[in-house]
């Protein structure tokens, strides 16, 4: 089997790019937002969505757009023609796209400190609340007298 030419490769990547897009306006993120999630300047994503792609994109600049916006980079290599899948590949578990974006903010040396404690606490406080709902465990001695 031949290799997908350079157009239809633009094509693919143009429709990832384009549904990634999609799903980050989905969830309320603007250019500005996006640009900086990713690090990768809009005009630069709009010309790959137009597929205005004359060259092969960095990848480091692919896995940075796909990470800002919660887009899987499988997804991107195999839209760019690039086969990075093993004989007997191990399923990578799934994130949610959200969680992505909180985990690059915490991550990010530019997110100011106060950001990142409040990130923290509503983290903490979403965990307590999601403990109070579980039942809790029995402990032994409440198994030895029942």
């Amino acid at each position: 089997m031949s290799p997908p030419s350079d157009d239809l490769i633009r094509v693919r990547f143009a429709r990832f790019v384009e549904r990634a897009l999609a799903t980050a306006r989905h969830r309320g993120m603007t250019d500005k937002d996006i640009e900086k999630a990713t690090g990768v300047m809009s005009s630069t994503f709009h010309r790959w969505r137009r597929g205005e792609v004359r060259t092969m994109p960095g990848l480091a600049k692919v896995r940075s757009f796909c990470e800002g916006v919660g887009a899987d980079i499988n997804d991107a290599m195999a839209a760019l023609g690039i086969s990075g899948q093993r004989d007997n590949p191990e399923p990578e578990p799934q994130m949610d796209p959200d969680l992505r974006l909180i985990l690059r903010r915490m991550a990010d040396p530019n997110t100011p400190a106060a950001e990142k404690v409040f990130i923290r606490e509503s983290l903490r406080m979403l965990a307590d609340r999601a403990d109070r709902g579980r039942p809790k465990p029995a402990s032994a001695d409440e198994e030895e007298s029942g």
